[in-house]
């Protein structure tokens, strides 16, 4: 008899389990073109906090930036993380006259910009950016609708003197970096989470005829998306170190991942969701790189911060 009753109990809740899932609303999440190991941790912690509310999420790549915003634009999927440039470029009154994107909770993740420069070449500052020049500079930055072009465009409205450079197209970074050294580049510039790890970081440092250029005019620090700043010019670890320490640091421009919604797609059940699982501090696994770069910025943000104020 009481053999019976387990089983039944284990089916009840088996049924339960299963009903559950069945019932539990899948939401669809923009992701762009964040590397796979950043983007596998995101979705996972948003799953996990959103299966709370019956949710579920599935994450949906895009080739662009800009087709990761067009997809929260046409309602293909109502959320996308996206860096907070590219979502200022696309609110006011001329690009979203309904109000309908809606940017939630703030910053995410920082993102930084890379420019990769030939060592006796035309640019070695960012100032030679802005230098009269007899030919235009070429700089590669990447898909025309990338996270990269999207940032020149936004510092050429806040510098206008940077001007003289022509923009190319290329997918393919390494590509691009050995046409840099053939001398068919001048600047091959690109955008990644902060991570001496990162493949293409530790080619460059490791690299005799190569380096990064600072990036830090002031006009840059002024974008705002309301009164949240979409640069900050940072310091970031180009190099691992010892044990962390004794790290090369690259002062260049760093932008924000931020959540993205069309207001008339979701309803308000899971945007106050969105709203809180954001919003916590502890929404990242707190052993993993993005959360770690999250944390060391917000840190250095505020210390200077502290020095302004």
């Amino acid at each position: 008899m009481k053999n019976g009753f387990l089983i039944t109990l284990f089916f009840t809740l088996s049924l339960l389990v299963s009903l559950t899932t069945v019932l539990a609303e899948t939401v669809k999440i923009s992701t762009g073109t964040l590397p796979q190991g950043h983007t596998q941790i995101i979705i996972q912690a948003f799953n996990e906090a959103l299966q709370e509310y019956d949710y579920t999420v599935v994450a949906v790549p895009a080739a662009s930036s800009q087709e990761n915003i067009d997809n929260v634009i046409s309602g293909k999927t109502p959320i996308a993380l996206s860096p907070l440039d590219v979502v200022a470029q696309h609110l006011g009154p001329e690009n979203d006259p309904d109000e309908n994107l809606l940017l939630v909770g703030g910053k995410l993740i920082p993102q930084a910009l890379f420019c990769v420069a030939y060592k006796g070449g035309n640019v070695v500052t960012y100032d030679d950016l802005t230098d009269k020049q007899e030919t235009p500079l070429k700089i590669s930055v990447g898909n025309e609708k990338g996270a990269t072009a999207r940032i020149f465009q936004s510092m050429m409205k806040l510098d206008p003197e940077l001007k003289e450079v022509e923009f190319y197209h290329e997918d393919n970074t390494m590509k691009e970096i050995n046409r840099l050294l053939s001398g068919r580049r001048d600047l091959v510039c690109f955008i990644t989470l902060p991570d001496p790890e990162n493949e293409l970081i530790q080619a460059v440092m490791a690299h005799d005829e190569l380096l990064f250029i600072t990036i830090n005019h002031p006009s840059f620090a002024i974008a705002k998306i309301g009164k949240l700043r979409i640069y900050d010019i940072m310091e970031v670890a180009v190099t691992s170190g010892f044990l962390g320490f004794r790290q090369t640091q690259l002062k260049t421009l760093v932008t924000w991942l931020g959540v993205v919604v069309n207001e008339s797609k979701v309803d308000k059940k899971l945007l106050d969701a969105l709203s809180i699982i954001v919003m916590n501090p502890d929404l990242l696994p707190s052993n993993s790189l993005t959360a770690k770069a999250k944390w060391l910025f917000k840190k250095a943000v505020s210390s200077i911060e502290e020095v302004i104020n």
